[in-house]
């Protein structure tokens, strides 16, 4: 039986079964990238959201710990803390204490009133909202300063308006 067909040795992959892997590959490739793109966008909404949400409350710890008012900046995209001293005016002047910056296009961040203040007690001097909108799937996340308290309080943005 050595000269018939049943018995040949293979000795590596024919065209047809290269063709099949490549053609299989690309169709789950075609599946896969829009998923990913979808999940960073959603991993990196969420992470500016914390980052937001964390600067506001270290904001208000760090005033009642260091005994200074602490302005709450946002401009441009970007949320700076500045340690505004003793004086109750110019949330965006003084020393930057921190700072983070929405890089990404897909996401913006803006505040009513240009941004708030906390005194050394941990009271809201001024307040205003603060919002992250994710622009593709309007997703939004909205933060406000009780001016009696100073708690941050996170609501919900249905169109222009936040919800608590």
């Amino acid at each position: 039986m050595e000269g018939s067909g049943f018995m040949r040795s293979k000795r590596g992959l024919t065209l047809l079964e290269v063709l099949i892997v490549i053609l299989i590959i690309s169709i789950l490739a075609s599946i896969a990238i829009p998923a990913f793109g979808r999940y960073y966008r959603t991993y990196k909404y969420n992470e500016y959201v914390l980052q937001v949400e964390s600067a506001l409350k270290w904001a208000r710890l760090i005033a009642m710990e260091r005994g200074i008012n602490v302005g709450i900046c946002v401009q441009n995209n970007t949320l700076t803390l500045h340690n505004m001293g003793t004086r109750r005016s110019g949330i965006c002047s003084g020393d930057v204490i921190r700072r983070i910056e929405v890089k990404d296009n897909f996401v913006s961040l803006s505040a009513s009133g240009g941004g708030s203040a906390f005194d050394p007690r941990g009271f809201a001097i001024f307040s205003s909202t603060i919002r992250i909108v994710r622009n593709d799937t309007q997703d939004c996340a909205c933060y406000t300063l009780q001016p009696l308290r100073g708690f941050v309080r996170r609501g919900v943005c249905t169109g222009n308006t936040c919800s608590f």
